[in-house]
């Protein structure tokens, strides 16, 4: 975690540093997330966000970002009773993530976002109703993941905004539990996740 919290003040001190240019500060949010291929439907693993960014106003209508964040993500089943289901499924998958993004100002208050974000995977926790499975049960998850991303800002005051983001992994997180592999369809599983953030502006707006 050490280069992760070197990156994150870093990050932190660049706005500071070059504060006519650069605008940076702290963003920390909820994410709810699924994981397409594992057979469980809903967005019903929820998760924290939180980290640090910094960006640039490239023309009055574009600009980038770059992020540094620890990011929750993962899959939840939980037990219905009444249908005669007492099985349970819990998958937390920990990242931390740096996205790149390009925005654009559509409205004086609204920004709309896209790009694609790198994700180093820190932890994984995975069982059922009886517990954590065993180490040499699990299949392994990819300790890198690619994603591609959108979303948009709300400009809620001068320093806040406030931020709904779609993620979803470009490659598969794993391969799919029966180890079955097609080329086009069914490659594996996939992180599946939607983000809701709010950023705050620790240098000066202009």
């Amino acid at each position: 975690m050490k280069p992760f919290v070197a990156l994150l003040l870093m990050m932190l001190a660049s706005p500071l540093l070059f504060c006519q240019s650069f605008k940076g500060g702290l963003m920390a949010g909820l994410s709810t997330t699924q994981v397409d291929g594992d057979t469980y439907s809903g967005y019903n693993r929820f998760g924290i966000i939180g980290g640090a960014y910094v960006g640039l106003d490239l023309s009055p209508k574009f600009a980038w970002q770059l992020e540094m964040k620890f990011f929750q993500k993962g899959s939840y089943k939980k037990q219905n009773q009444n249908a005669g289901d007492f099985t349970t499924y819990n998958l937390r998958l920990n990242y931390i993530e740096m996205p790149f993004l390009i925005k654009y100002k559509f409205k004086t208050k609204f920004n709309f976002e896209a790009g694609l974000s790198l994700g180093y995977l820190a932890g994984v926790k995975e069982g059922n109703e009886d517990g954590p499975y065993p180490s040499n049960l699990l299949i392994p998850f990819h300790k890198a993941e690619l994603s591609y991303l959108f979303g948009v800002y709300y400009q809620l005051f001068k320093k806040l905004s406030f931020n709904v983001r779609y993620e979803y992994s470009v490659l598969p997180i794993r391969e799919h539990i029966n180890g079955e592999r097609w080329i086009l369809f069914q490659r594996g599983q996939f992180n599946n996740v939607i983000g809701f953030s709010f950023y705050y502006q620790i240098n000066k707006p202009e």
